[in-house]
């Protein structure tokens, strides 16, 4: 149970309960992938696409990882 609204990774809007999107995607500073929140399925690409761009991310998309 959590007691705070969650905020969209690409924005960093409130989204409500029951409305968020998890997706699995690549945090630069991790290892491997994590589930996070998201307003949309077009911020989650967003997300995606700026990811690929940083330094120390080897993001595949078609395989995932």
């Amino acid at each position: 149970m959590k007691l705070f609204k969650q905020k969209c990774q690409y924005c960093s809007n409130k989204i409500e309960r029951g409305k968020e999107i998890i997706e699995l995607v690549k945090v630069p500073e991790f290892t491997g992938l994590r589930e996070k929140p998201f307003c949309s399925k077009e911020h989650a690409h967003l997300y995606k696409d700026y990811v690929i761009g940083t330094p120390r991310t080897s993001y595949c998309p078609s395989c995932g990882v």
